[in-house]
């Protein structure tokens, strides 16, 4: 660098010091906002009054580890330290008993052992005893506050102490296969399994979920269902060495009643001259898309389902679930070996993945077949869960052929299903497709 430019930088930086210093110098003092912190509502600090000795943290550990593995919520429901929570609390240690540990942790730091006396799969929730602490219980209601009525929700979410949040009741999600409430208050992990309260202190709900990615959008189990959950583990306390056949008979139960919701002749949608299985019930949520974009060469229309009731097992693995998805694609300049192979591609999307400690690998079987109007290849392929015997994984592939400028590739996924149920659903899904130009 040479000495005039040295010199040059070095005038620059004083005439930007000198006004500077100019500009401070003419300011005015500037005014002092105090800060305030906004008060909770009297409702919610008597609300948490009263709840905080009947709540504690539940923790899990793996091993003889005194690091925790995970943690949730438990609050009191009857005498004797009788205590609830979410079944995904406690999964870990009912599916794998030698491994893990339950403890307990008051706001006020006493810990103990927590057993697990019931549980309840298809609702998320499970009864427990705590070693040593019985706090007086919380009281439930089967009443759900009117929408738009003041509600709390309490819990240790993401390890940082006892916390309440303040927000709205909306009633009962509309068009869900299970119940749920939704919540417009903050729910966090860890928060899992803590009380979801009225006004009057009284537990309307159990916290369960949020949407992740989204604000103020969270789900409480109603505690109707924790009623009989309760007088359950009061008359016939769960043996751990029973857990896994409990597991497998709830899931199966939840499996067939979702199997025997779509009863019937199933519902159809037109498209492209091709009618497939449409909304085929009022808790199946479908959405559809495309390229509105005219110059494409294959103009693709995507219609996506799920029927959103898959079940928390254990860590990696859920059940009782289904999604299906079309893929329509037209064509009025592609010749067909090209458009053949867009459509193939499309159809040979991998379906679901699980771990292989979870579930065994794919058999599969592949054919031509006749449909109403068409022909079409079919793939079926399915796998058992390893721990949990009688239930199937279902990766069903559905591809119309011999049409040059249209066709659509159909993918159907069941996981956790009873194998002849799961057959028999294939067929009926697959025979309602037609071709009607």
């Amino acid at each position: 660098m040479s000495l005039n430019s040295v010199l040059w930088r070095r005038l620059c930086l004083g005439m930007a010091l000198s006004l500077l210093i100019s500009t401070v110098a003419q300011a005015k003092p500037a005014v002092v906002v105090p800060v305030t912190q906004e008060p909770l509502s009297d409702s919610a600090l008597d609300v948490l009054a009263r709840s905080r000795p009947s709540i504690v943290q539940i923790r899990g550990f793996f091993g003889k580890n005194s690091a925790q593995a995970f943690h949730g919520t438990g609050f009191a429901v009857a005498p004797g330290g009788v205590f609830l929570t979410n079944y995904h609390v406690v999964a870990e240690q009912v599916m794998f008993p030698e491994k893990y540990r339950l403890e307990y942790r008051t706001p006020e730091g006493k810990t103990g052992l927590i057993t697990v006396l019931a549980i309840d799969v298809r609702h998320d929730l499970a009864v427990v005893r705590a070693e040593g602490f019985a706090p007086p219980p919380l009281t439930l209601t089967n009443t759900i506050p009117v929408k738009g009525a003041r509600a709390y929700s309490i819990g240790f979410p993401l390890d940082v102490g006892l916390t309440i949040t303040e927000g709205v009741a909306n009633g009962r999600v509309e068009d869900s296969f299970d119940a749920r409430i939704h919540y417009s208050g903050a729910l966090n992990g860890g928060m899992s399994g803590g009380p979801a309260l009225n006004s009057s202190g009284q537990v309307f709900g159990i916290n369960v979920a949020g949407y992740r990615f989204e604000q103020l959008v969270s789900f409480l189990v109603p505690a109707e269902h924790a009623k009989a959950l309760l007088q359950r583990a009061q008359q016939q306390p769960l043996s751990l060495k029973d857990a896994k056949g409990e597991v497998v008979n709830q899931l199966r139960a939840h499996a067939t009643e979702l199997l025997g919701a779509f009863q019937g002749p199933l519902a159809t949608q037109q498209t492209s001259g091709f009618i497939l299985p449409g909304k085929l019930s009022s808790f199946v949520d479908c959405n559809a898309s495309g390229d509105p974009s005219p110059n494409q060469p294959v103009q693709t229309e995507a219609i996506q389902c799920a029927a959103k009731a898959g079940l928390y097992v254990q860590e990696g693995l859920y059940s009782g679930d289904m999604t299906y998805q079309h893929f329509i694609l037209t064509t009025e300049t592609l010749d067909s070996l090209r458009f053949t192979k867009r459509l193939q591609k499309i159809a040979a999307a991998s379906g679901r993945h699980g771990s292989k400690k979870h579930v065994g690998p794919l058999t599969c079987k592949n054919s031509n077949v006749k449909l109403q109007g068409f022909d079409a290849n079919l793939l079926i392929c399915t796998r058992s869960y390893r721990k949990l015997e009688g239930l199937y994984d279902f990766t069903v592939r559905v591809v119309s052929l011999d049409n040059a400028k249209r066709g659509f590739a159909s993918h159907l996924d069941m996981n956790g299903v009873d194998f002849d149920a799961g057959m028999r659903f294939v067929r009926r899904y697959v025979e309602t497709m037609q071709w009607k130009p």
